[in-house]
């Protein structure tokens, strides 16, 4: 029973003992009446004040908006009239709607402000003679209306987001089939009409190494969400940055992302995406870039790939590089005569791991012999030992300017020529 003191303020249940009247006339029976012309002054104002159903093509309002519009209402006047709530089959109706709005990319907020904006007008007109003694039918159908947008609400929020994943889902396959079609050099004109993408004709390549995420140091903490989470934000950033048409293949140790972009390319820019991604997903970034075309992708994914080979092995910070920044480095690891006698230089130390260890952990700590020490856990004299060692083994001085470069090549060819006889093993 409903109670009321005061100012007609509702203390109890507002459900209807019986038919709720306003102004002398039964609401659903006003509603059922008035149904077109409520239904018609609805999706006016939608898209009179909604700019997202504006953008909608004539035949969807008139067909499909209107349609789910008139549902809606002649569904309520049932409702109002059995006092009940909305059946699963009745609410899948604006699920499915919902759906469709989503397929097509139509934003969830619009769709949900359409539906309370409807029954805000539906209330409005309802109550627009309402007397002072109306009160308590006006206070029962506010209740009921509420009722009726939460359940509608919810309804539409599960469907929408329903097709909404799949749709990315879908586009995610696309594209992932897409990139790996570039990176094979096989037919892409099915898979992109398929997929209804159109290619760029220029694209930057990212080719990207990420650090460890210091979340997964944590006890207990799940890495495959630490991974997600990471890659999502890294993709945000990129994603800031070009309307549409990325193409990305990431896990947590790095990948691909291409970013359709003009021909000329300022690299200034980039290189602050880089740092604003690192920011974003807490992780440090090494990319090596380059600006690319759909039919030189797989080349340029190589290259690139070699690029970050060459950052690692000769211990580069993190951030962006293109090739002609490690281009003496990089030719230095070819292969060939080259490569092959530079790394034969640390051949007598080879199975002297004391004196390898020092020497890579001395060139990874910036030549100081203190922190190459503590790092070691030995005396710093026992490192000063140790490379007199190295040098009279080799003759590459590492505490000697002019030794330096060619300590550092030498370590480098070796880690190449390492590299490549792992991957020969594996064929």
């Amino acid at each position: 029973m409903r109670k009321f003191f005061g100012k007609g303020e509702l203390v109890g249940d507002h459900g209807p003992a019986g038919p709720i009247v306003i102004a002398g006339s039964v609401v659903h029976e006003t509603l059922r009446a008035e149904l077109d012309d409520v239904v018609e002054r609805m999706v006016a104002r939608h898209r009179r004040e909604l700019a997202d159903y504006r953008r909608l093509p004539t035949e969807e309002i008139q067909n499909d908006v209107t349609s789910i519009s008139r549902q809606a209402v002649a569904l309520y006047v049932e409702w109002l009239k059995d006092g009940r709530d909305p059946t699963g089959d009745e609410l899948a109706r604006f699920g499915a709607s919902a759906g469709r709005r989503a397929e097509e990319g139509f934003p969830l907020e619009s769709v949900l402000s359409a539906y309370i904006m409807g029954f805000e007008g539906i209330f409005t007109r309802l109550t627009e003679r309402a007397e002072p003694d109306d009160l308590p039918d006006v206070v029962a159908l506010a209740g009921r209306i509420f009722d009726f947008v939460r359940h509608a609400g919810g309804a539409i929020t599960k469907g929408y987001l329903a097709a909404f994943r799949a749709k990315v889902s879908q586009e995610s396959n696309s594209r992932h089939a897409i990139l790996d079609a570039l990176l094979r050099d096989v037919a892409l004109d099915e898979i992109t009409r398929a997929a209804e993408i159109v290619l760029a004709p220029t694209y930057v390549l990212l080719n990207l190494a990420l650090g460890e995420h210091p979340d997964v140091r944590e006890e207990g903490v799940s890495r495959r969400i630490v991974a997600r989470r990471m890659i999502r934000r890294l993709l945000a950033a990129f994603d800031a940055v070009a309307d549409e048409g990325v193409l990305t293949s990431l896990n947590a140790a790095g990948g691909l992302v291409l970013i359709p972009s003009d021909a000329a390319v300022r690299w200034s820019k980039w290189s602050d995406v880089i740092a604003s991604a690192s920011q974003a997903a807490g992780v440090s970034v090494t990319a090596a870039a380059t600006v690319t075309s759909p039919p030189r992708i797989r080349a340029a994914a190589t290259e690139t790939g070699e690029v970050l080979d060459v950052l690692r092995w000769f211990d580069k910070a993190p951030g962006m590089y293109l090739l002609d920044d490690v281009l003496v480095e990089y030719q230095l690891t070819r292969p060939g005569v080259a490569r092959e006698r530079l790394a034969a230089l640390l051949k007598p130390i080879e199975d002297q791991s004391s004196l390898m260890d020092t020497l890579v952990c001395y060139m990874g700590n910036e030549l100081n012999r203190r922190r190459t020490a503590a790092v070691l856990n030995v005396h710093p004299n026992t490192v000063d030992y140790r490379l007199r060692r190295i040098a009279d083994l080799t003759g590459l001085d590492a505490t000697h300017p002019a030794g330096i470069h060619r300590v550092a090549a030498a370590l480098a060819a070796r880690r190449a020529e390492t590299t490549a006889r792992q991957r020969d093993s594996l064929h």
